[in-house]
């Protein structure tokens, strides 16, 4: 009995080996459309105890850092150089859509009224811009905006206003994938979350554009590894040592009681 219980272990660890292997990192986007702007965070898929950052006041939510690029504004011959700030959590400004100086591309285009705005809630929001506040609309380029998270994240999510050309997204500095623009009559592009496997963990989300394109964010959720305080579901790698752990145990009762029969 001895040989055969050997055996059996070292045929539980050759499959907790091979399904460990199995396990791939795998970094998805789901659009929740615009339609649903303004859903509770459980209709979002958010239901997993994220922070929630929705830029009402300078201080960031622990954890998160925000970068925004440098901008140079051109006219004619002349340019201004507007740098950037960050990475940081204190934003420079706060940015109110609804009182925006410069037009109404952020709070009431297309549809005449605050329906339409950028805010998914509260009455502030973040701009892709050196300052977070408005330009003129005529002035280019915008800024891009990246998101530095500490500690172990597995889903981010954002909605998505005003982009009128497509927006990449990169998750730890890889293109995930593309956000379509919505031409010139843009408003609310909708809520995007981006989700990780396979023991994947995300760093950074940036989000880079065209320099001609404004462009808003808000409801910026983000949670923790499992584990962490973002719930208990165990990695591929944990269940296998489980089970192997468990296999050896019942295998070695087995071989006690078939010695003593014999």
């Amino acid at each position: 009995m001895n040989r055969t219980f050997v055996i059996s272990v070292w045929l539980a660890s050759m499959c907790a080996l091979a399904y460990a292997s199995t396990a791939q990192a795998v970094v998805t986007i789901t659009t929740i459309a615009p339609s649903n702007w303004g859903a509770s965070d459980t209709a979002l898929g958010l239901n997993y105890g994220s922070t929630i950052e929705d830029f009402e006041d300078i201080q960031l939510a622990s954890g998160l850092t925000v970068s925004a690029s440098g901008a140079v504004i051109t006219s004619g011959p002349n340019y201004l150089s507007l740098g950037g700030y960050g990475p940081t959590s204190t934003l420079p400004n706060l940015f109110n859509p609804l009182a925006d100086p410069n037009g109404n591309a952020f709070s009431t285009f297309p549809c005449g009224t605050a329906a339409c705005s950028s805010l998914w809630d509260g009455s502030h929001a973040l701009i892709n811009t050196w300052n977070n506040q408005s330009m003129p609309y005529t002035w280019a380029p915008w800024g891009n905006l990246q998101f530095d998270f500490a500690g172990n994240v597995t889903h981010v999510g954002f909605s998505l206003h005003q982009n009128e050309d497509a927006v990449n997204v990169y998750v730890n500095n890889v293109l995930a994938d593309t956000i379509p623009g919505g031409g010139s009559g843009a408003a609310r592009r909708g809520y995007f979350r981006i989700d990780t496997s396979g023991g994947t963990l995300i760093n950074s989300v940036r989000l880079d554009g065209t320099d001609r394109d404004a462009w808003v964010v808000d409801h910026l959720a983000f949670s923790p590894q499992a584990g962490t305080g973002g719930g208990s579901v165990p990695e591929p790698t944990s269940v296998s040592s489980a089970l192997l752990g468990l296999g050896a145990i019942a295998l070695a009762r087995r071989g006690r009681r078939e010695r003593k029969r014999t």
